[in-house]
């Protein structure tokens, strides 16, 4: 029964990707690059959680070609690798917010979400806590500045 529950409600994936954007929030607002940064990844999100986005399409049709994926998966596992070698903070907070947007949509589309749902949901939680990173650093915990 509690694995049919768990399977039904996302909760986990959207709490573990709220607490990614409010960290990522926390931390854009102690380099004054809150707002642009954050409606960047606003509009991502929006892009991301569209059904007929035209850069998933090619996406798709990207990994039909299988030396095209060899190889730009290749590139990305070392950047990756150079990114969590030389700054490990940058790794941290701009690469697993969308790493838990992906694991949010996958579990919504698990627990049979609409699209609609499941495009307000990952955006209502994107935006909420980027907004609340911004207002813990405020009047919370403040970072350092720069």
């Amino acid at each position: 029964m509690n694995a049919e529950l768990a399977t039904k409600k996302p909760w986990l994936a959207l709490i573990l990707l709220g607490g990614e954007y409010a960290l990522l929030g926390w931390y854009l607002s102690a380099h004054h690059i809150f707002w642009l940064v954050g409606i960047f990844i606003v509009l991502v999100t929006f892009g991301a959680a569209w059904k007929s986005n035209p850069l998933l399409k090619f996406l798709d049709w990207f990994t039909t070609q299988g030396l095209l994926v060899t190889i730009g998966v290749s590139l990305l596992v070392s950047l990756l690798v150079t990114l969590i070698l030389t700054n490990p903070i940058l790794f941290s907070l701009f690469v697993l917010p969308p790493i838990a947007l992906l694991y949010a949509l996958l579990e919504m589309r698990d627990a049979d979400f609409k699209q609609v749902d499941i495009f307000l949901w990952s955006v209502m939680i994107t935006s909420l806590c980027l907004g609340l990173g911004e207002a813990i650093d405020l009047f919370v915990i403040p970072s350092i500045r720069y």
